[in-house]
């Protein structure tokens, strides 16, 4: 492969981050506040690229002809035939729209959350009061605090949004997959549903009932919520928390 077509591929790799964090296609792979540093990496591979090749071509003479191979060691005008490789993942972005991660991928992981660092002091309940109408909130939200603030959530009601993770015995959740930078590092949240009949694996739902006691587990406790009302609805963009 010639230098200059190894700085196309280059650019085209660029091109294909550019398009990603042009698009919500990027929100499969990482949070969303990471579109400007994929925007930025993207036009940084393309200048780099095409101010490689264009000093590579005024270093020419004129009339000369670059035709010996590489040797392995990286000397030569051209670079290894395996460079051509870096084409495939360009395509694989462009052409591949790969699904969010759902139930396959929280079925993997337990249901039970982990103890919070600092107790948020009821904030996430704004000014809502018990009895009052349910308060929206975040199934990562709501399968921490609802085991450990207790107090703070008995008596009220509350809506979540997510996807439908079946369990053993009948048992379902509302789950979501939460981030902390990109999906490696994707951990399940999971709020064990009763009183309702599973909707089908991966079914996305709002999900409307007020606190229930948390399941009690060999590895800790499980976040619940006695279900009076299942909507099912349209994914939303940006699929993780």
């Amino acid at each position: 492969m010639r230098r200059n077509v190894a700085g196309l591929v280059v650019v085209f790799v660029g091109a294909a981050v550019v398009q990603l964090a042009t698009s919500n296609t990027y929100l499969r792979y990482v949070k969303p506040g990471m579109r400007w540093m994929l925007l930025a990496a993207g036009v940084i591979l393309v200048v780099l690229a095409v101010a490689d090749v264009l000093a590579d071509t005024r270093k020419k003479p004129a009339g000369e002809k670059h035709e010996h191979a590489d040797d392995g060691h990286g000397h030569g005008h051209l670079l290894p035939r395996a460079a051509w490789l870096l084409v495939i993942p360009v395509f694989a972005l462009l052409v591949v729209d790969p699904p969010a991660l759902g139930a396959d991928a929280a079925q993997r992981q337990s249901p039970v959350a982990a103890k919070p660092i600092a107790p948020k002091n009821n904030s996430f309940l704004g000014e809502s009061t018990k009895g009052s109408a349910p308060v929206p909130l975040a199934v990562r939200d709501y399968a921490v605090w609802a085991v450990w603030e207790k107090e703070s959530m008995k008596g009220r009601s509350f809506q979540l949004t997510g996807f439908v993770t079946p369990g053993k015995n009948g048992v379902w959740y509302v789950s979501r997959i939460g981030l902390t930078c990109c999906v490696a590092d994707g951990t399940a949240f999971m709020v064990e549903a009763r009183g309702q009949e599973a909707p089908p694996k991966n079914q996305w739902v709002t999900v409307t009932g007020e606190w229930a006691e948390p399941t009690k587990r060999a590895d800790g406790d499980v976040a619940a919520l006695t279900v009076t009302g299942v909507q099912t609805v349209t994914p939303p963009a940006n699929q993780y928390e």
